[in-house]
């Protein structure tokens, strides 16, 4: 009798540890995709990867990844669908395969494409929108630009983009400029 209610106890002690969250299914949910394309930023091999997760296209979140050839992630960007899309059909996988197909399929070029920021330009440069943005120096800025490091700049937001260069000394990424309304 003992050995039953210390059986007992211990079943209702397990299942009050079990999470009130809802499990994510293995394969990330109904609406979950993954679309792969070769790329070289790092080197030979390098893979650009969008991938959705959730439940439902609606509310799927979106997740950019460039990773080496050995798979190591070296850039990511996440946001929800919603806010880098405007889908017909909200709902639809099909929609949200071409969104990942026209997202993971981003130009790779280097930063000698970025906008030129001369000196006369008290802010920074025109094309890069009103909401643009550098977190370097214009001096910083146009050194990344004159060394041709590969780039990729991606959509960030309906109204944005974000272009991010590697640095092959540094071994690491970064966001040479924000451009956007």
């Amino acid at each position: 009798m003992r050995l039953l209610f210390t059986a007992l106890a211990a079943l209702l002690a397990l299942s009050a540890c079990n999470p009130a969250t809802k499990q994510a299914t293995a394969q990330g949910g109904k609406c979950a995709r993954v679309v792969e394309r070769a790329a070289v930023v790092t080197g030979p091999g390098d893979v650009i990867e969008a991938r959705a997760i959730g439940d439902d296209c609606a509310n799927a979140v979106v997740v950019w990844t460039l990773r080496t050839a050995a798979g190591k992630p070296v850039w990511t960007h996440a946001a929800p669908y919603e806010w880098l899309a405007n889908p017909v059909d909200p709902t639809s996988t099909s929609e949200m395969e071409t969104f990942l197909e026209q997202w993971a399929g981003v130009t790779v070029d280097d930063t000698s494409a970025s906008p030129v920021w001369s000196a006369e330009d008290v802010a920074a440069p025109e094309a890069w929108g009103t909401g643009g943005s550098s977190m370097f120096l214009r001096d910083t800025y146009e050194s990344i630009r004159a060394a041709k490091m590969p780039r990729v700049c991606l959509p960030t937001s309906k109204e944005s983009y974000q272009c991010i260069f590697y640095d092959a000394q540094a071994e690491a990424a970064d966001v040479h400029f924000n451009g956007g309304a």
